[in-house]
C-alpha cells in the first residue's frame, strides 16, 4: 500500500471503524461470565501466562519464532513462499517472494499458537476441552503481552508496506476481531456474526450522538 492516494483514505476509514468496533467489543466483555469449565480454563490460562511474563520470564525466542512463521503462513495464503528463515532471541528474519500489508502485519494480530490450539479444540473430545481452553487462554495472553513488549522497540513492519497510522489502527482493529472470534468459539454467550453486525449499528449510534451534540452546541 505504497500508493498515497489509496493509503490516506484507507487509513482514515480504518481509524473510524476502530471506534464502533471497540464499542461492540466492549459489549462482548460486559456479557462474558465464567459459568463453565471451558471459560474458567481459558481465563486461568490467560492469567497464568501474565504472571509468568511479568514476574518470571519472557519467552522471547518462542515469540520471534511465531512471528516469522506467521509471515510465512500468511504469505502462503496469498500464494507466496519462504526462501530463508532466521530466528534468535534478539530477532528474526524471513525472506518471502510475495508481500503486502496483511502479510507484513499479520504477526501482530494473528496469534499463531492460539489458532493451533483452537484447531485441536474443535476436534477434541469434550472432557479435554477445559484443558485446551487453558492453553488457548495462555497462548492468547502470550501473544498480546509479547506483541506489546516487542512494540517497545522500533518495528520496521509498521513502515514496510504501509504508514504507521494505518498499521497501528489496522493491527488494533484486527486484534479486536480475532479475539471476538476466539470468544465466540469458547463461549455460547458470544456470537461472532452478531458482533460484526453490531459494528455498523454502533457507527450509526455514534453519528447520531455526534450530530445531536453539534446541534446543541451550535444552538
Amino acid at each position: 500500500m505504497k500508493n498515497r492516494i489509496i493509503a490516506l483514505p484507507l487509513t482514515i476509514l480504518t481509524i473510524i471503524i476502530c471506534v464502533p468496533a471497540t464499542l461492540a467489543f466492549t459489549d462482548i466483555l460486559k456479557n462474558l461470565t465464567i459459568n463453565s469449565r471451558i471459560e474458567l480454563g481459558f481465563f486461568i490460562g490467560f492469567a497464568v501466562y501474565l504472571v509468568i511474563h511479568i514476574v518470571f520470564y519472557k519467552p522471547v525466542f518462542i515469540h520471534v519464532m511465531a512471528h516469522e512463521l506467521t509471515h510465512i503462513f500468511w504469505a502462503f495464503l496469498f500464494g507466496g513462499k519462504a526462501k530463508k528463515l532466521e530466528v534468535s532471541a534478539s530477532g528474526g528474519r524471513v525472506l518471502i517472494n510475495r508481500t503486502n500489508f496483511v502479510i507484513t502485519l499479520a504477526p501482530y494480530f494473528f496469534p499463531l499458537y492460539t489458532f493451533i490450539f483452537l484447531a485441536v479444540y474443535i476436534i477434541a473430545k469434550e472432557q479435554y476441552l477445559p484443558y485446551i481452553a487453558f492453553l488457548i487462554g495462555a497462548s492468547l495472553s502470550f501473544h498480546i503481552a509479547l506483541t506489546l513488549y516487542s512494540m517497545k522497540s522500533a518495528q520496521s513492519d509498521f513502515h514496510e508496506d504501509s504508514n504507521i497510522f494505518f498499521s497501528l489502527s489496522f493491527v488494533y482493529l484486527m486484534n479486536i476481531i480475532v479475539i471476538a472470534l476466539i470468544f465466540s468459539i469458547l463461549s455460547e454467550k458470544v456470537a461472532f456474526l452478531d458482533f460484526l453486525k453490531d459494528i455498523p449499528g454502533k457507527f450509526v449510534y455514534i453519528y447520531h450522538k455526534a450530530s445531536a451534540f453539534m446541534k446543541a452546541f451550535a444552538g
